[in-house]
């Protein structure tokens, strides 16, 4: 085939579109300037048009391409089959793929393998059958494919995919190697009949009622136990709704987090509370009482001086017991109701209240800013425990504390900033409470309201900051709270 009969094929394939030469031209250009590829082969699957886009998924100009076989562009596995497929239908009419759109591996010019989309036709030019594919790259929408599964079947969450009917369409590694299951066991099943959800009758309802939430819109959350190969689960379960732009439920995502270790701890915990409530506090405060009778009592000095350090001590254990009782109500307690709190009237408060406590005490507050913060009564806990720690661990005879509100740019918050005359903080304090250092029995704090006010800020999605002051004459503590506006 010659240069001006390529040429002739060329032109004629627009040019018997319509007699309209501007919609020649305009159909030329659209080609022309298509990102799909255009290929088209006549009987003997040579290839007598290729458009620009080619190159750029395959490689090749089109000038390379025309007069050449259409094997050039299949990878040597599936010539064979290609070229029996071309002669079937030319022979029978009978398509042994899908012409509407097809994904097959195109051979790139360099050598690698193209994920592409193919969609053909048949057309004729002077009684000469011609075939017209489109090509689609799909490189990219394979990469993100790739990724999507590689997050998908490696998270240690029980994910999947069901639709709105409750249909199980996916389910990833870690839900499937949990009850020894193959993908095919769950396909195409509701969700609630599943091998997971038959453990108990309460299992299987609460999988379909989170589904009726989930279709509805709403997100739907519960703690559901569930079985798996060798053992059961208690499980984070929850089902959220996928809207489309119209607010319509077109999928749903069930996850479930294993949380049966954290449940048992939680259930040690709350035996433990339950001890430090009642048991510990009740036998120390009889301690506590009967030492301060015997100090009451005793007249010898050294008996005198043994019964006055029992009363110093247990007071300071039940001090400490209610501090840990207090954590422990924290960290049990899921009732907190977050209010919009206004930063410099919760520090007023409590301010006032720390002066009648400590009457000698000098606390100053500079608000040169303000800000309201997402909290709730814990806040004044946080206040509380810093400011008084500033107060009784100072030598000063009058203690004198200062608190500026500085707001942070950086992060979106209000720091509340404590400077104080005490002394440094000894490390072993500081230890998971300003640093990131693990507890251990060589190194802990002995104290707990510290820890206490930390893990109550960071619950509020804060942090808490310490460095001595320049002049190494006092502590700066800083608790940094996200703002919901400036005041």
């Amino acid at each position: 085939m010659d240069d001006q009969h390529k040429s002739d094929i060329y032109n004629g394939l627009f040019s018997s579109l319509t007699s309209n030469a501007t919609e020649v031209t305009f159909f030329k250009e659209l080609v022309a300037n298509a990102s799909d590829g255009f290929l088209t082969i006549d009987e003997e699957s040579r290839i007598v048009f290729a458009n620009p886009a080619i190159e750029a998924i395959l490689g090749y100009t089109p000038s390379e391409l025309i007069g050449r076989s259409k094997l050039t562009l299949i990878p040597e596995r599936l010539r064979s089959a290609h070229e029996r497929g071309l002669e079937a239908y030319i022979r029978t009419g009978e398509t042994h793929i899908d012409w509407s759109g097809i994904e097959l591996p195109a051979l790139h010019k360099d050598g690698h393998e193209v994920p592409v989309r193919i969609t053909l036709q048949e057309h004729s030019y002077e009684g000469q059958r011609l075939f017209t594919g489109i090509f689609r790259d799909l490189s990219e929408r394979k990469t993100r494919q790739r990724r999507f599964e590689a997050v998908f079947n490696n998270t240690y969450q029980f994910t999947g995919l069901v639709d709105c009917d409750g249909i199980v369409i996916e389910a990833n590694e870690t839900a499937l190697s949990f009850a020894d299951l193959d993908r095919a066991d769950v396909v195409g099943k509701p969700l609630w009949e599943t091998y997971w959800f038959q453990l108990t009758e309460e299992a299987t309802r609460t999988a379909r009622l989170a589904v009726e939430h989930a279709k509805n819109g709403e997100f739907f959350r519960e703690e559901i136990r569930i079985q798996g190969s060798n053992r059961t689960a208690v499980i984070d379960f929850s089902i959220r709704p996928i809207t489309d732009s119209h607010g319509e439920t077109q999928l749903l995502i069930p996850e479930g987090r294993e949380i049966t270790e954290l449940k048992l701890r939680r259930q040690h915990f709350e035996l433990l509370h339950r001890l430090f409530r009642h048991n510990l506090r009740n036998d120390l405060n009889i301690i506590n009482g009967f030492a301060e009778l015997l100090a009451q009592a005793l007249t010898d000095d050294d008996l005198h001086e043994y019964a006055t350090r029992i009363v110093e001590t247990s007071s300071r254990l039940i001090t400490i017991n209610e501090t840990a009782k207090e954590l422990a109500d924290i960290t049990l307690n899921n009732d907190y109701s977050r209010t919009d709190i206004d930063v410099q009237d919760a520090l007023e408060k409590t301010v006032a209240e720390l002066h009648d406590q400590y009457p000698k005490s000098s606390i100053e507050v500079a608000t040169a800013v303000n800000a309201v913060v997402p909290a709730d009564a814990r806040l004044r806990t946080v206040f509380i425990e810093i400011l008084e720690n500033a107060i009784v661990h100072t030598d000063e005879p009058r203690p004198s504390i200062e608190v500026r509100l500085v707001h942070s740019s950086a992060d979106e918050t209000i720091g509340i900033t404590v400077v104080d005359s005490c002394p440094a903080i000894p490390e072993t304090e500081r230890v998971g409470t300003f640093n990131k250092e693990p507890v251990t029995q060589l190194k802990h704090s002995s104290g707990m309201g510290l820890w206490l006010a930390r893990l109550i800020v960071e619950d509020y999605g804060g942090y808490l900051n310490y460095e001595r002051r320049a002049d190494n004459s006092g502590n700066r503590i800083t608790i940094h709270l996200p703002v919901i506006e400036d005041v």
